[in-house]
Order: C-alpha cells, then structure tokens, then sequence
C-alpha cells in the first residue's frame, strides 16, 4: 500500500498555497509533514483527502488515481482514514455509536465485533456507552482515531492530533499513536509544526516551506547531513548564523569557526544544542545579554557588536553576570555548513 501526491498545485485566488508539491508514504510509513503556520500544509492534507478539489497534479494509493485534473472520487468513497485537529466527535452519540459511523453496510453482529475491537485496540474498552463530553482529550483523540480505523482504511491522514492535547500528555500518547499506526502497518501522513512531534513520529520528516517541500528524509540524515537551514534547525536548540569561508573554516558575526568543511559559496552555519560554550572572559569579544540555569548547565545568551539584534545562546558551567564579558568556543562536531 502506498499514498503518492505528485506535483500538487492549489490556490485560493491569485496566492499558490501549495506549489508543486510531492509525498509519498509507503507501506507502514510515518511522513511527518512539519512547517510553519500557513505553509500549505493542511491544505495539501485536504486536498489528499478529497475535502478540497484538485487543481492540479495527482494522488494515487496502491496505484489507483483518486484525484486529478479529469477526476476527482469523493472524499467518502476514498477508502482513507482522516483524523482531525478537533477530532470532530459527533457529541450527541456515544463513543460506540461514532465508531459505528460508516459501518452500516456491515451486519449488525460484525458490526459490534469490530467496534469492540477498536475499541480495546486504543484502550478505551468500557467507554463505548459514554459521550465525548465525558472523556479526556486523550481520550477523545483515541475514539477518533477507533472511528478512523473501523473501516479499515488503507491510509491515514492526521491533521495536527495533538494540538488540543495538555504539553504533558503529548508525549506518551504521541508514543501510543505510532504503536498503533504502526500495528496497522497503514501509510500516514502527520501533519505537525512542532518539531519534535516530527522526529518522534516520522519514519521520514517531510519539510515544507512557502507551499513546496523543500526537504525530505530520516531524522538522523537531517541531523547529520542537511541540506537546508528549516530541516537543520528543527531540531531543539539548534541555531543558525550567516558565514563566509575563510582559510580552514568559515567566518560568523561571533568570530571564526575553525575544523569545518569550506564551503565554496557563502552559506549558513547551523549549531547544534551543546555546540557552543561560553565562558567569562574579561576582554572577550561578545557580551551577555542573559543567563539562567537550565540543567545540568546554564544557557547564556550572547550578543555581538557585529551583528546587532542577532543572539547567540551557549551553554556554561558557571552563571555570568548580565553585561559582562565573555568568549565562546565552538566545537565542529555540532556545526554543519549550508550552502547558501
């Protein structure tokens, strides 16, 4: 089983909200669609699932067109699952009878067995005979990915699940979804613009930008070996400054990087969390604009004469003092060099 969108285009007026934009989720693949707010995200979700009319390009699963400039299969006929960021749980029918929604070609007896399946599939057995109203956000997300499941789908797509979700949930029922896609072995495109939903979900993290995905691969490639500032810089605490190449290294406003590939245009350098440390220096070249302890360390934000406005944040042993002093080290394992 696979979903492929190829070379979507869709406008709302005289504005490409997305612009040429292709995915793939194969087999029991996780695609974590990550950009920021307005970046055409959902819009290329909806339009997978057949809510928004295509425009232009094509989406096919298993090898069968839903979608393309000649045609276009309703959403209810596309044997795709869609759960979105509200959940829309009808409120005035039990868990039970909303997972029961869209079974009504099964007999009654099968009916029951699979509602009772999905069910205890996402843990809620007991609940059936409540009303959305009476669970918990988590709760809520579960049932409306049971109701999702029932009719088997052969491919999921998620609009933001964890959006109304409590920060202190997140992760754990983040880690219940992907066992569950994953038992189902069910391709899933995730849309998200927190980046560590994308890394701890996606098989692949897809990244878009201005309507195109600019962006695609493993966690791990884009950690090591990125090829654009937006997929290296999702990562917590990763940074980015302006650089030029100078003689084994690059030039930034906070000084020379030394050990570093040279790149032979100008490029960026981006820096990973715990790639800079500072350290009080009184004749050192930048200033410290703040520092708090964030354990096991301190985070000190630096900034430079070179590049007013622009903030550098490293991390220290020992706290300094706001306005003084300091000198960082940068250490080129965590550095990697974008080429501009």
């Amino acid at each position: 089983m696979s979903l492929v969108l190829r070379d979507i285009r869709h406008s709302y007026g005289s504005g490409a909200v997305v612009d040429g934009a292709s995915l793939e989720a194969g087999p029991g693949e996780i695609i974590a669609l990550f950009g920021p707010s307005g970046c055409g995200k959902t819009t290329l979700l909806r339009v997978a699932a057949g809510l928004e009319r295509l425009q232009e390009g094509s989406v096919d699963l298993d090898g069968a067109t839903l979608a393309n400039s000649q045609m276009h299969v309703p959403p209810e006929q596309r044997p795709i699952g869609f759960v979105f960021q509200e959940y829309i749980l009808f409120p005035h029918l039990t868990v039970r009878k909303n997972i029961a929604f869209g079974l009504g070609k099964l007999a009654p007896a099968e009916r029951e067995t699979r509602i009772d399946a999905e069910l205890k599939a996402v843990e809620l057995t007991g609940f059936g005979d409540r009303y959305p109203h009476q669970l918990s956000g988590g709760q809520q997300q579960r049932a409306a990915l049971a109701r999702a499941f029932a009719r088997r789908p052969r491919a999921m797509l998620l609009d933001e699940p964890f959006a109304s979700i409590d920060v202190t949930l997140r992760q754990k029922l983040r880690a219940e979804m992907r066992r569950l896609l994953k038992a189902r072995s069910t391709p899933t495109i995730l849309v998200t613009h927190d980046p560590s939903e994308a890394i701890e979900l996606g098989d692949k993290i897809a990244v878009m930008k201005n309507g195109r995905i600019i962006e695609i691969a493993p966690a791990e490639r884009l950690f090591k070996a990125p090829k654009t500032v937006s997929a290296a810089t999702i990562f917590p605490g990763s940074q980015w400054l302006a650089c030029s190449p100078v003689e084994h290294g690059v030039e930034t406003a906070f000084g020379k990087i030394a050990g570093v590939v040279r790149p032979v245009d100008a490029a960026f350098v981006v820096i990973h969390d715990g790639g800079v440390s500072a350290a009080a220096a009184k004749d050192g070249p930048v200033r410290v604009i703040d520092c708090r302890f964030s354990g096991p360390d301190w985070l000190i934000s630096l900034s430079t004469p070179a590049a007013p406005g622009v903030v550098l944040k490293a991390r220290g042993e020992a706290p300094i003092e706001t306005g003084a002093a300091a000198a960082i080290a940068v250490l080129p394992g965590f550095v990697r060099i974008i080429a501009a």
